[in-house]
């Protein structure tokens, strides 16, 4: 059987679960298998590894659920934020039309698409819009306004940071579970083989197992 066969995970997990579950509940299977090498000490193997595909499996869930909080979060944050930003930036465009060179000092000619780029704009715009405070306040664009858009521009910032973060710890957990589910479907092939050895006889109690017995035909 290829390490494959078993695509979902939680019907790989369950599977297991269930060979466990019933070797260990039914003595009659035990002592067919033990005197097969597939010994109690196997059986404690698998539940360990059962144990730890499962904790794997949840937390690398978690990381991909955190990841797509995220990303569900900057899509409706990241365009709020720059049309904040461009709003703003088109007051200063109106208010100093007259002074070029004052105006080019707030590099907002025109605002880049990519938010790793407007983010930056952005932060070196407000961070030189308190030296025209009191005149862009007269035309709407006060102190406190200016305040909340660069918190805004901030958390838009950590919450990218915290994607990429996350998406590298969904990455390393899925490869660390993967490991481990190899480890797995490798018991399980060895228990399965085992089984189908020491229980020909009785196929009752390989069904027991889950495992399909196919019938001959007459």
């Amino acid at each position: 059987m290829a390490n494959n066969y078993y695509h979902s995970i939680p019907k790989l997990l369950a599977t297991v679960q269930l060979y466990i579950y019933n070797a260990t509940e039914q003595p009659e299977i035990q002592k067919k298998m033990n005197l097969l090498g597939f010994t109690q000490k196997r059986l404690l193997e698998g539940k360990a590894l059962l144990d730890t595909c499962k904790m794997l499996h949840s937390q690398q869930n978690e990381k991909y659920d955190e990841k797509e909080a995220l990303d569900h979060q900057l899509q409706a944050d990241e365009p709020l934020t720059r049309q904040t930003f461009a709003d703003h930036a088109a007051i200063m465009q109106f208010v100093f039309r007259k002074e070029p060179a004052t105006l080019a000092k707030f590099r907002v000619e025109k605002i880049s698409k990519k938010v790793e780029e407007w983010t930056l704009q952005a932060g070196f715009f407000y961070s030189r819009v308190k030296e025209h405070a009191a005149l862009l306040s007269d035309h709407g664009l006060t102190p406190e306004e200016c305040a909340q858009a660069t918190a805004m521009v901030e958390a838009v910032m950590t919450m990218r940071h915290r994607r990429m973060q996350r998406k590298g710890e969904a990455q390393q957990a899925t490869h660390t579970r993967d490991v481990s589910l190899k480890a797995l479907r490798a018991w399980m092939k060895d228990f399965r083989t085992t089984a189908r050895m020491a229980l020909k006889d009785q196929p009752q109690l390989l069904e027991a197992l889950g495992i399909v017995v196919k019938t001959q035909k007459v």
